[in-house]
């Protein structure tokens, strides 16, 4: 049973990387300057969530539950930026329902600050339009992210961490900038051709024992790593497919 008390202020950051430029920290004295600025009640108590996907519901995340551990009618949570306790509409909707039955007053520091009435239909509307707009800008980002990669891809230049078994990525020029782009290692694929070769020799060897005979030989792949059980079945799986597509091109 909720503990009745004096009314607080709590506030709420997430970023989804360190390198964001409204970092948790950023967010966290927006928070603290909007609750001095508007004279809210009592000290205000910030939870953040550094590197934090905005995929996880927001009473879900670490400090976010314990955020709503702690909530009780009458209390004011102050955010930074609507995206930042949203990632869809529906659980914008949700969770506002839900402050309206707690009577719990939400602020939204990027949006003019100051309390939304939940209670009236204009309240209710605008958080909605807000939050429909903030999730379309989202699904933009991601397209244009998508494209960004894929335009990468077709030029060869980095677009991953790993370039694929066989491959490695190289500092190149590429229009008139310094980029790294993926080339063919020979080296590696040598260590690829001899996997399918043992796999397919009259006595085959099996994962095993080709793993045991790469650590003998003091094998490494490009990562500087030894050859695993699961890396050996990949890199074969990989070599037969650039079999196949060799063998189409040359015909």
């Amino acid at each position: 049973m909720a503990v009745e008390r004096e009314p607080r202020t709590w506030g709420y950051g997430r970023a989804s990387s360190k390198k964001q430029e409204a970092s948790p920290e950023t967010q966290k004295s927006m928070i603290k300057d909007y609750a001095r600025f508007q004279q809210l009640p009592g000290d205000v108590t910030v939870f953040l969530d550094p590197a934090t996907s905005g995929k996880i519901p927001w009473e879900d995340r670490p400090a976010g539950s314990q955020m709503f551990k702690h909530l009780r009618p009458g209390d004011h949570v102050v955010i930074a930026k609507l995206d930042r306790a949203f990632r869809r509409l529906s659980d914008c909707v949700l969770i506002l329902e839900r402050f309206e039955k707690m009577k719990i007053k939400v602020h939204i520091v990027n949006l003019m600050g100051g309390a939304i009435d939940l209670s009236s239909p204009m309240g209710k509307f605008m958080i909605h339009i807000l939050a429909a707009f903030a999730e379309l800008e989202r699904a933009f980002i991601s397209e244009r992210t998508k494209d960004g990669l894929s335009a990468r891809k077709k030029k060869n230049v980095q677009y991953c961490h790993f370039p694929g078994y066989g491959f490695r990525w190289e500092k190149r020029r590429v229009d008139g900038k310094t980029a790294r782009v993926k080339v063919r290692d020979e080296e590696e694929r040598n260590v690829m051709r001899s996997i399918v070769g043992w796999r397919k020799q009259d006595n085959p060897l099996s994962w095993l024992e080709i793993e045991a005979h790469l650590k003998d030989l003091r094998l490494i792949n490009k990562e500087g790593r030894l050859w695993t059980e699961q890396r050996i079945r990949r890199a074969c799986k990989a070599e037969l497919k650039l079999q196949l597509e060799e063998g189409r091109a040359n015909q």
